[in-house]
This record gives C-alpha cells, sequence and structure tokens, in this order.
C-alpha cells in the first residue's frame, strides 16, 4: 500500500477526540488530518476527492506513458497513446507558437458585413470555438425519450455573472483586464488597449443579461420550447435561424434556456461597432486557445486562471496537465483501458448490494414520511420504482472511429476531438435516447443523479476509499458511499429533481398541498445554510445550494437507516471498533470524505458558482441534523448543539 491510498483510508487517527463533536464535529473527526496536511503549491484544494481524484491521476498516466510507447496496440490505446505524445511534446508547441489559431482570427478579422455574423459564429462552433452561447443536446425534458437541442447564456470569460458586477471582485476584474491585455499582446494585436475595453465592454452586457446561479436550476424556468419557425422573428440580430441551418442542426425546434439573455446578444450584434465584436471573437479564439499553445501563453493562462483567480502556486507536472485533457477529450477510451486494468467486478458486486440496501430504506422512508398526502405519495412510489442504477462503467464504449489524432499535432487533437463532440451532439438531436450514454467518464471521481432518465451513476473512479473500501467494516462503507448513494437517490426528490415524473419528463405531479409542505421544510433548510459563514463576511447561498443540501441531509438519513436494517440482520456486525459504536464510525466515516483543506480564493470562487456548500458543512451539518446524533453521542456536551433538527426524510 503506497502513502496516498493509506492516506485515502478511514481512520480514527485522522480524528481530534478532544473535540466535542457537539461543538464542532467536523474537527472531531477530521482534526489531526487537518494540522498534518497542507495544500501542496499546484493544488487550489487538498480534500479526500482530490485525493483519490490524484491517485487515479497516477493509475491514468501510467496508461498513458504506456499506450505511448506500445509496439502493437489496440484501437484505444492508440489513440491514448499519440494523444499523449502530442501532449508532452513541448518543444514543437512552443515552436509553432501561434500557428495553429492564424487562419483562424484572419477569418475574424476579416468580417466586415454584420449580417455575416451568425455565419461566422457557426464557422467558429464548428472548429471547437463557443462564442456568447452554449449548445448542446440531452433527453428533451418534457419529452425524455428523444434529444431536445439545448441553447443557453454563456460567452463571459470570468467564472460567473457576479465576477463583473460584484464590486467584492473588483481587484479580480482589474487582473483580467491585464490578462486580456498581455495575451492580445504577445498575438500582436493593432491597439490591444483599446481591444480590451472592447472585450469587457460585451462581456459587461452580457454578464448583466446572465440569470443569477439560483434562477438556472429553476427547471421549467430554464425550458423554452421554440419551433425553427417561430425564430425567423425572434432575436434578429442573432439570426438563429441561419446559424442552426450552417450547422445542419437536424430538429425541428430549439429549446432556449434564457430568452432575455439572447435578446441581449441579438441586440449587441444589431448595434455594437463591428469592430468591438471582432475583438471579442479573436479574445475567445485565443483564450479557449491559450492552455494549448506555446510557453508564452500557457504561463500567462496559468498566472491569471489560476494563480490569480485561485490562489494555486505552481502549475501541475506536464503529465498531469496531459492526462486531464485526455480524459475530457477522449474519456471513454482512456476509461475502457483504466477499467480493464484498475476495476475489479467484485467492487461491482458489492456496489450493487449496498444500492440494493439504500433503496429498501428509501422505499420504506418514502412510504411513511409524514408530510406528504397519499396522491403525491403514490406518484412519489411509482417513480422510485422505475428508479435505475449505473455502476462502474457503460455497457458499451463510445465509437471514436473519424476522429483523427496524431502524435505531432496537440492543439488539432483537442479541437477536432471538440468538433467531433459537437457533431455527435447536433446529429442525435430529435432522435430517440440511448440509454446505455454516461455523462461522467469511468476514472471520474464522482457521481451523479440524471432527472432526465430517474437513474443515478456511479463511475469506477469514485469506488476507492475513502468512499468504499472493501477492507473495512459495514458502517465505515454505509457512511461513505452508503451516504454517497443515498444522496444521489435523494436528488430525485430534491428542489430541482421532485419537477420529473417517473419517466424523466417534466411534469407538474404534486399536489398543490404537498407542494407547500414540501416547500415549507426546503425554506428552513435554505435558511440553515444560507446563515453559516465560511469566511468573515461570506455566507453560503443557501438557495444555489439548496438541492445539495436536501441530498446531503437526506442521503444521510437514508444511509444510517440501512445502516441500521442491516445490523438488525446480523447482529455479529453490532460491535465495537477502535472504541466507537458502528453508529459512531457511520457519522465519523460521513464526515471524513469530506475532509480537506481549500485556498481563500478557491473558496470565493466556489461560493459564487457551486451549488455544493463548502465541504466543511457537508461533513458537519446533515451529522448534527439528524434525529439520532444526541443518542449515538451520548456522553458528550449536548448543551453545545447548534442547530434545530429538520426532518425531511
Amino acid at each position: 500500500m503506497d502513502d496516498l491510498e493509506k492516506e485515502l483510508k478511514f481512520s480514527v487517527e485522522y480524528m481530534d477526540k478532544s473535540i466535542d463533536p457537539f461543538k464542532d464535529f467536523y474537527t472531531f473527526a477530521n482534526g489531526k488530518w487537518l494540522e498534518r496536511y497542507e495544500i501542496p503549491p499546484d493544488k487550489v484544494r487538498y480534500e479526500a476527492f482530490s485525493i483519490l481524484y490524484d491517485r487515479n491521476q497516477k493509475l491514468l498516466g501510467k496508461i498513458c506513458e504506456e499506450a505511448s510507447t506500445k509496439k502493437d496496440p489496440n484501437y484505444e490505446e492508440k489513440i491514448v497513446g499519440d494523444f499523449y505524445k502530442s501532449a508532452m511534446n513541448t518543444d514543437l508547441i512552443d515552436k509553432i507558437k501561434f500557428q495553429p489559431v492564424e487562419k483562424i482570427i484572419s477569418e475574424i478579422q476579416e468580417l466586415n458585413d454584420r449580417s455575416k455574423i451568425p455565419d461566422l459564429m457557426a464557422n467558429l462552433l464548428m472548429q471547437g470555438f463557443s462564442l456568447f452561447f452554449d449548445i448542446g443536446t440531452e433527453p428533451d425534458a418534457k419529452n425524455s425519450n428523444i434529444y431536445g437541442f439545448y441553447m443557453g447564456q454563456s460567452g463571459l470569460s470570468l467564472p460567473d455573472r457576479e465576477y463583473y458586477l460584484n464590486s467584492n471582485f473588483k481587484g479580480i476584474l482589474n487582473e483580467y483586464k491585464k490578462y486580456v491585455k498581455n495575451i492580445f499582446g504577445y498575438y500582436g494585436l493593432e491597439n490591444p488597449e483599446m481591444a480590451v475595453n472592447d472585450v469587457l465592454e460585451i462581456e459587461m452586457e452580457l454578464a448583466g443579461a446572465s440569470r443569477p446561479r439560483e434562477e438556472l436550476r429553476d427547471p421549467e424556468k430554464n425550458y423554452n420550447k421554440m419551433e425553427l419557425e417561430d425564430l425567423k422573428n425572434k432575436f434578429t440580430g442573432l439570426n438563429l435561424l441561419r446559424f442552426l441551418r450552417f450547422i445542419n442542426m437536424p430538429s425541428d425546434y430549439v429549446i432556449i434556456g434564457q430568452p432575455e439573455f439572447f435578446e441581449r446578444v441579438s441586440q449587441i450584434i444589431e448595434n455594437f461597432d463591428i469592430k468591438k465584436i471582432r475583438h471579442y471573437m479573436i479574445w475567445n479564439v485565443l483564450n479557449q486557445s491559450a492552455p494549448f499553445l506555446h510557453r508564452e501563453v500557457r504561463d500567462e493562462n496559468f498566472r491569471f486562471y489560476k494563480q490569480i483567480l485561485l490562489g494555486q502556486e505552481k502549475q501541475e507536472d506536464r503529465w498531469k496537465i496531459a492526462v486531464k485533457v485526455i480524459d475530457a477529450s477522449i474519456g471513454e477510451a482512456l476509461g475502457k483501458l483504466y477499467v480493464e486494468k484498475y476495476f475489479g467486478e467484485n467492487a461491482r458486486k458489492k456496489m450493487e448490494i449496498m444500492v440494493n440496501d439504500i433503496k429498501d430504506a428509501f422505499s420504506e422512508r418514502l412510504k411513511n414520511v409524514k408530510w406528504m398526502g397519499d396522491e403525491t405519495k403514490s406518484r412519489a412510489l411509482n417513480k422510485f420504482s422505475r428508479f435505475t442504477t449505473k455502476i462502474g462503467y457503460p455497457e458499451k464504449f463510445r465509437d471514436y472511429k473519424g476522429l483523427l489524432i496524431r502524435p505531432d499535432d496537440y492543439f488539432g487533437n483537442v479541437f477536432r476531438s471538440e468538433i467531433f463532440e459537437i457533431n455527435r451532439q447536433i446529429n442525435r438531436s430529435g432522435k430517440a435516447v440511448d440509454h446505455t450514454e454516461w455523462e461522467m467518464t469511468p476514472p471520474t471521481v464522482n457521481a451523479y443523479f440524471n432527472p432526465l432518465a430517474n437513474e443515478i451513476v456511479f463511475p469506477a473512479g469514485i469506488l476507492q476509499p475513502p468512499f468504499f473500501d472493501p477492507d473495512m467494516d459495514d458502517p465505515v462503507n454505509y457512511g461513505g458511499i452508503g451516504g454517497i448513494i443515498a444522496h444521489e437517490i435523494t436528488h430525485g426528490y430534491d428542489d430541482e429533481g421532485r419537477h420529473f415524473d417517473e419517466n424523466g419528463n417534466l411534469t407538474d405531479w404534486w399536489t398543490r398541498e404537498d407542494e407547500d409542505a414540501f416547500n415549507n421544510i426546503a425554506n428552513k433548510i435554505a435558511e440553515l445554510y444560507g446563515s453559516l459563514e465560511i469566511l468573515p463576511g461570506l455566507k453560503v447561498n443557501g438557495r444555489l445550494t439548496l438541492g445539495e443540501n436536501i441530498a446531503d441531509i437526506g442521503g444521510v438519513t437514508i444511509a444510517y437507516a440501512a445502516l441500521k436494517k442491516h445490523l438488525g440482520k446480523h447482529p455479529e456486525l453490532r460491535k465495537n471498533i477502535d472504541g466507537f459504536t458502528p453508529e459512531q464510525r457511520f457519522f465519523i466515516a460521513w464526515s471524513q470524505v469530506w475532509r480537506g483543506k481549500i485556498r481563500e480564493n478557491e473558496i470565493k470562487r466556489l461560493i459564487t458558482i457551486d451549488p455544493h456548500a463548502p465541504a466543511r458543512f457537508r461533513g458537519e451539518i446533515p451529522v448534527w441534523n439528524h434525529p439520532d446524533f444526541e443518542m449515538v453521542f451520548n456522553g458528550y456536551n449536548k448543551e453545545n448543539r447548534k442547530h434545530e433538527k429538520i426532518i425531511i426524510w
């Protein structure tokens, strides 16, 4: 067992037993670990997720290295190995400088006819560059058996609209202006100061027109279906009908997330000086290309986006960057090699057993929940009976045939992969949904609930310590991966997931009384988390994080109920280990999953954009909130308990 693997495991040695768990449960569970470890200079966070990601990255790096030197590679080894060679050939990348983008930027500089802007935007999209808005396909929220074509607000180079509009980010905005000027200067753009002002003027307009992130959580508000014929008289400056025909989008309708944003983009295209629009387009090409260009530009991109924006002190090793890019570009080819080499079927089988235990516990809770009426409860149980699980890796891996990967063309490999994915997305719009597809690659250290398919998905990458450890006692696994399983299940009934029915369709299936009862509980959760201060004067956004907080509270409640049922069936497991009862180890294990440290600038970024609460609160609040917490930790000072309990499941 290497040091990294050992560090990932659950351990009572990470606890600070001198701390009263009613006063500070997170430090009680993790205090010695917090004292022992510091954030590495090439990281902005050091936590259980990122430590496991580092371990997976080492395995993936080994796969890439071996594939790049293999004499008779199979197809996946060939494209992974050639991509890796191209990424590691920094001498060639540094030698050709801006050559990969010169033709693209020349096309932009030739733009003088405003009516040609939609064509140029479409042309740039088909070369891998998105401008103003994002496009993509996913199951139509109101007809989940076919892929809908979605268009949504985008176009900002900073993480969120708040970085442009909130005075707290004024320092970052000033540094961003310097970054834009420096990149324009490296490229040799004429009058870079004017170009910077043009970019900022347009991005400020886009920020002002963008919906706040908490509003983006409303699935009904962000579903605006429009027939193609209806687009003739909408967003006239943008001319979406022309844009969609250029990219050969086959569907007869689109779903516009934020119509008011598209109206503002249309006005910008109609009214802004065309030179400003050219500067904005050139900027997007340069900025989206920067990580894949020569050292001078890469270093400047790192300086702003990692050092200034996040507080990261040092760049990661080149091989780590290469692995990330390959996973993002041809992740299922890399994932297939990862699964074949490192993922055992034994883990998959044990996960299936635990998932069934959690499902039984959730079903029982759902049948007995007191605030939900019989009509809604019947529909909720029907939805749960249709719920499915995917574990480890897809039934069939994605076919990358037709994608050219060359060992001497890193930039080309990145953007050809992007174009390959854009075309895959466009071509499937209006067609039947492939229910075998995954939204994450197999090595990903994460999991998700997909409301459009009514399913939870657990990639192989997360099925390792501290989340899942076959060598540990069951209470630790129920507190780790069990809590995560129950968390993902609960998403089907959180403030967003509850709007989708058993078929994954966006439908109003709750009675008004039950909706009011749910919202009453949800408001209490939003108020509780919204009162939590992570830095002086900086509190959690209780509305933005509501769904994840509901899922954390529900996840701990359901996983604990499953453990109690499991212990009832197996009384021989009811024994103290390391001086702690099974129930205590369950709660400690949940909190240890969230152990970690994070840089201050990254905290500020995540508070602004992340729908999850900070790790400290994830490891603490759901434990304190559990009805059995006082009984489980009997003997400690209960007067230190801070919050009233909120019962949802």
